[in-house]
């Protein structure tokens, strides 16, 4: 279980002073010992919340309902967001995500060897003393393993990989340059330190900007990272370079099967010069992505928009439509009903109003009356709750970009901390884009997944601005964008290769992993490849703008980006508008939320007559059923239009009883305008979108 409570006064008291809340906590934590929970985690959040944790256990649904009983306690207690587990569920999500975990990293150090023979087995070798390491940590600080630490484990090897690759690439030049290898060995590492400590201490600052924002459900993520950043570079830079040195000068191993490679030709390639293009294109896609929110909203989940999901397993093979028809006729309609897992016995539920206890019993009761065994997992956020998260994941990501630009000013300059700020947030609104035009569900590990991108992007980033601090310092290249260019050509190899070891975990967990966890694999995924695209061909475009503005003063010369600021400034420009757009539906939406919940107006308020709507879901479902996808698809534009149209009269009417329908609405063009639609799943989505306007329409 995992409760989030508010904490009020008593009649008595005007308001819940420490005293009263440590109080109360320490009422909770004897509690949870009365009724078998040894060890409850039991968090003060802020001046009047209390989130309480308890793993591992099982026991009654009276066992749960005491132990926020107003008798005895010095305040009153509420339910705002409640998350039950139940033990099959949790076992069965585990173990997806362990098996996820186990093929990501097989993939990784397949990857090791294939590049660097002898020392990618050493590499593997100090990637598994981390994971070991990380593991005992965990046990020493009694920490819970989560789904989302799980994660944390995996993500955590593209950190350790990365700073092995690092290394390795340095390795290799130094090799090309005439070095024997134990120099080259030596020289590389030596070289590779500072690049290795910037790229992760900004990445430190994103995740500890996370943890410090109290983002419950993800606060296990962000500490998982950190001691993940401290463990790698302990195993895979001081660890790997005393194996490597000792190696080397073993010389056991001829260079090929030391450390793979050929040397590398000379080839030259104008990254810069494709700046101004690739800013045209992101432009493009930020822009479609902000006019697609506006215009449709996000598909946000019940973690921003409040509301009950449900996942439940019976004992034998259930359909959408059985599934459907059982929590309809137990007086509860669903939002969107999903039916997967072995023999498809598990039903991922999600309803668009938060659930009375009994209206939850009730649905249990129906299928208990059905099926033999049932078990479920229940998770219900309340729009108070909601709003909190996307407040505070606001103020992490500004946290976290003042920190990361703090620190880039410190240690390259302002210009390149502002260009590498740009480009960061140009990142951000790629994945928020995407997310837009797709439909795609964002939860509240969206934000983690964003604040991960933005670790991996300024990885990538501090990198070349390293070394292209180093080319200039040499003088031998004495035009700045051929120093761009040379720095960026010198660095790509270790940019795919750190992007390909993080990107095969990503995908591991998307193809493999759990359920709750695939939005947010995705959103690392698309921030991976956008971070390494922007990283190459936008950043050091931004920074030449920047620096020749600031050296104008100076006479110095930039000879082809004299005329070029206007660049800079649509795509500054542009990420303000699409940023209004994109980060700020989720504070609005919830503002509109707090309104209406003022207001009390009732979630069943119907709204007129849904008849030709309904009509058009029920046209598009034929369609569907008789196999032709792409008809359907062009039929319910017919329904997106009318249903836009009638915004302006429905909305006023109950935005509840409106939001429930549009989302449906929404629902069904996700999955009718997916790449491959699945006819179960559009059956299922248009099942559900006819249900709600027959629920909601005026009799």
């Amino acid at each position: 279980y995992e409760i989030y409570y508010t904490v009020s006064p008593r009649d008595d008291k005007a308001q819940v002073t420490p005293e009263d809340l440590l109080a109360t906590a320490n009422i909770l934590r004897k509690r949870a010992d009365s009724i078998g929970m040894a060890e409850p985690e039991i968090h003060l959040e802020g001046k009047n919340h209390i989130r309480l944790k308890m793993a591992g256990l099982t026991s009654s649904k009276e066992d749960r309902s005491g132990l926020g009983n107003p008798l005895g306690l010095p305040t009153i207690l509420t339910e705002k967001y409640t998350q039950t587990v139940g033990s099959v569920l949790g076992k069965t999500a585990l173990k997806e995500t362990m098996t996820a975990g186990a093929i990501g990293i097989g993939c990784i150090f397949l990857l090791l060897l294939l590049l660097y023979r002898g020392v990618g087995i050493l590499a593997s070798f100090c990637t598994i003393v981390y994971l070991w390491l990380l593991t005992v940590f965990f046990n020493f600080f009694h920490a819970t393993l989560s789904l989302s630490a799980v994660v944390a484990f995996v993500l955590g090897i593209g950190i350790a990989a990365d700073a092995s690759i690092i290394c390795f690439e340095r390795i290799r030049e130094e090799l090309a340059s005439g070095e024997d290898l134990s120099q080259a060995v030596r020289k590389g590492f030596k070289g590779s330190f500072s690049t290795i400590r910037d790229a992760n201490s900004v990445t430190a600052l994103a995740m500890l900007a996370l943890f410090i924002a109290g983002i419950g459900p993800i606060q296990g993520f962000s500490l998982t990272m950190l001691a993940s950043i401290l463990i790698s570079i302990t195993t895979n830079f001081f660890l790997i370079r005393i194996l490597c040195v000792m190696l080397a000068d073993s010389k056991l191993l001829s260079k090929a099967f030391f450390i793979g490679g050929k040397s590398k030709k000379q080839w030259s390639f104008d990254f810069v010069g494709v700046g101004r293009k690739a800013a045209f294109v992101s432009i493009l896609v930020i822009a479609i992505g902000a006019w697609y929110c506006h215009s449709h909203h996000f598909n946000l989940d019940i973690d921003f928009t409040a509301g009950t999901a449900l996942d439940i397993d019976v004992s034998q093979s259930i359909d959408q439509s059985t599934a459907t028809k059982i929590m309809t006729d137990a007086g509860t309609v669903p939002a969107t009903v999903s039916i997967g897992g072995k023999d498809n016995q598990h039903i991922a539920v999600r309803f668009d109003e938060v659930l009375k206890s009994n209206d939850l019993q009730k649905i249990i009761s129906a299928f208990q009356a059905k099926y033999v065994n049932v078990v479920y997992e229940e998770n219900t956020a309340d729009p108070g709750v909601a709003r909190d998260f996307a407040v505070k994941a606001i103020y992490a990501i500004l946290a976290a970009c003042l920190s990361i630009v703090m620190y880039i000013g410190v240690r390259f300059s302002w210009s390149a901390a502002l260009a590498i700020l740009i480009s960061i947030i140009h990142d951000i609104l790629i994945v928020s884009a995407i997310f837009a035009i797709f439909r795609f569900e964002i939860d509240v590990t969206y934000i983690a997944a964003l604040l991960t991108v933005m670790g991996y992007s300024l990885n990538d980033k501090i990198v070349i601005f390293g070394r292209i601090r180093e080319n200039a310092a040499k003088k031998a290249i004495t035009n700045h964008i051929d120093v761009v260019n040379a720095s960026i050509r010198q660095t790509l190899g270790r940019s795919i290769y750190t992007v390909l070891t993080v990107v095969l975990a990503a995908v591991a967990l998307l193809r493999f992993a759990c359920e709750p966890l695939q939005m947010f694999s995705l959103a690392i995924l698309i921030g991976l490849i956008s971070g390494a695209y922007s990283s190459i061909f936008l950043t050091s475009p931004l920074w030449l703008i920047l620096h020749n503005t600031a050296a104008a003063r100076h006479k110095t010369e930039f000879s082809r980006f004299k005329t070029t600021d206007r660049l800079i400034h649509a795509t500054v420009g542009t990420l303000a508008i699409a940023g209004v757009f994109l980060l700020g539906p989720i504070l609005h939406h919830e503002k509109s939320t707090q309104v209406t919940n003022q207001a009390q107006v009732s979630l069943a308020a119907p709204l007129g007559d849904l008849s030709p709507f309904q009509l058009i879901a029920e046209d598009t479902l034929r369609i569907v059923k008789a196999g032709d996808l792409r008809a359907a698809k062009t039929r319910i534009r017919d329904l997106e239009a009318a249903w836009d149209r009638a915004e302006g009269r429905l909305k006023p009417m109950s935005h509840d009883s409106w939001k429930a329908v549009d989302k449906a609405i929404d629902r069904a063009l996700t999955q009718l305008r997916s790449g491959k639609p699945d006819s179960a799943e559009c059956i299922a989505a248009l099942d559900a979108l006819i249900a709600k306007c027959k629920s909601f329409s005026k009799e």
